[in-house]
């Protein structure tokens, strides 16, 4: 096995820029050691960042995991933990983990196991357990044997009572829910007409040359798979703006599909779900988001999607602009209305895991506008304190709800209470989206030309280039015997 040898062929390419740039600093960088053991040695670094990460797990008062599976390039089952947790000062930390190869099979047993080994390693207080965030999967969610589930029995069974809430990814959910949208028609053609092009290097070249000829705004396709939900509004907005070259294309090599890009009517349908698709997920994608943003995010597309009804039932794109660009008669009402209503319909329907949470969620946003009754009793006291306090009230205006409540309201020592109801909101995971970022983070790390690298040194490689936190260089360095120049 040699899973480091690419630092001799980077060295190689470093120098030649050297002989170029700088050629009298040659030998400086000559001297520097790019061999498998050095380069592993540099890995690992990861032992102290993994030191350091246990140590800000032991400060969280409460915290939530994010579980996510996919497979590498040896298919090997790869199960990716993230952590999200809040301190007594209310700060929040979110951070990688844990990578646990699972050899043979994926139950929802075999999830459970690997993620008690983590917590059991980093030392982790099931106590403080707050949520788990899952992609869905039945493996993950079931009900009786899901990772999740087995998760929750375990900690009530150890005598744990505090509320454990079970939640599927929101991204997840909104890309499921646009799939009701009855153009699957449309999607299937997408999706092989790119990937026919995309997947044939001649077909592929051949493509680019084209659109370099027409100058073309964009100059190629992106990839669509179906595990990497996140890229479904990029992709078809991608192809809807490459519609004439692609028709151009598919006619000059006689491939299928050619008659869907040259009919106006099915490039109005495509119109339609690529407005709808790039409006599905853009605000909830990305790191350090709180939970409670994502579900008014999601409340708010819920609510778009009645107004947009109305507006499609009487003849109005004005916030659908590629079909607004179509010819009239080549747009359908019925097809337009008929798709938003599903996906209402969809929406409403989901979100199970989320929903029960929103009176939760609005004692953290709208403390003063809460009604009082409808708060959980040990918060009553607390939360008419706070509504009465009008310096508090004037502060929280000019300030966000965690900024308002950790630079105002923690430092008084009033509200202990809702302080710990905040410190379970924030540290709550909304989504999976850091576990798809790792994995693609995963598939550049472990690749072709590096298949052979040991599921160790994955893991230390991950968790140095994803961790906000930084290896203690100083005490690696005392840690070494120094060996002097004879």
């Amino acid at each position: 096995m040699k899973p480091f040898t690419d630092g001799d062929f980077i060295k190689e390419c470093i120098m030649v820029v050297i002989d170029s740039l700088c050629p009298e600093k040659r030998s400086a960088f000559e001297s520097v050691s790019q061999s498998p053991r050095t380069v592993c040695r540099r890995i690992e670094m990861s032992d102290s960042v993994n030191d350091s990460l246990k140590t800000c797990c032991s400060n969280f008062n409460a915290f939530s995991l994010a579980l996510d599976e996919s497979t590498d390039m040896k298919d090997t089952a790869q199960l990716v933990i993230f952590i999200r947790g809040v301190t007594a000062a209310l700060q929040v930390y979110e951070d990688f983990l844990q990578l646990v190869p699972l050899h043979g099979t994926t139950t929802g047993q075999d999830i459970f196991d690997a993620v008690l080994q983590c917590v059991k390693q980093h030392s982790l207080d099931p106590s403080r357990l707050v949520c788990v965030t899952t992609d869905g999967a039945p493996a993950m969610t079931g009900k009786n044997k899901g990772a999740a589930s087995l998760l929750v029995r375990h900690c009530e069974a150890a005598g744990h009572t505090q509320p454990i809430h079970k939640v599927h990814c929101i991204i997840h959910q909104e890309s499921l829910c646009s799939k009701s949208a009855n153009l699957t028609d449309v999607m299937s053609v997408v999706v092989k007409v790119v990937n026919s092009i995309l997947s044939r290097s001649l077909n592929h070249s051949q493509f680019q040359a084209l659109t370099d000829e027409v100058n073309a705004h964009y100059g190629d396709l992106l990839y669509f798979c179906e595990v990497r939900w996140l890229s479904h509004g990029a992709m078809l907005s991608r192809v809807c703006d490459l519609q004439q070259e692609i028709a151009t294309f598919l006619r000059q090599k006689n491939l299928p599909g050619a008659d869907h890009f040259s009919n106006p009517q099915w490039h109005a349908r495509l119109a339609l779900l690529t407005d709808i698709t790039t409006h599905l997920n853009v605000k909830l994608q990305g790191k350090n988001i709180l939970v409670s943003d994502m579900y008014s995010y999601n409340t708010a597309f819920e609510v778009k999607l009645r107004m947009w009804e109305a507006q499609l039932a009487a003849g109005q794109f004005m916030h659908f602009p590629r079909i607004a660009a179509c010819a009239p008669d080549d747009v359908d009402l019925n097809t337009c209305v008929g798709v938003v209503t599903s996906l209402r319909e969809e929406f409403a329907s989901r979100f199970t895991g989320v929903r029960p949470l929103a009176p939760g969620f609005k004692l953290f946003t709208s403390p003063f506008d809460f009604p009082m009754d409808e708060a959980p009793a040990p918060l009553q006291m607390e939360l008419v304190e706070l509504q009465c306090n009008d310096e508090l009230k004037a502060k929280y205006r000019t300030a966000s709800p965690l900024s308002f409540f950790c630079d105002r309201v923690l430092p008084s020592n009033k509200f202990p209470n809702y302080i710990e109801h905040v410190k379970r909101i924030v540290a709550m995971f909304g989504s999976t989206y850091c576990c798809e970022q790792l994995f693609s983070e995963m598939k550049y790390t472990k690749s072709r030309i590096r298949s052979q690298l040991s599921d160790r040194h994955l893991n230390d490689i991950l968790l140095l280039s994803t961790s906000s936190i930084d290896p203690d260089i100083e005490s690696l360095l005392h840690g070494k015997q120094h060996q002097p120049s004879h």
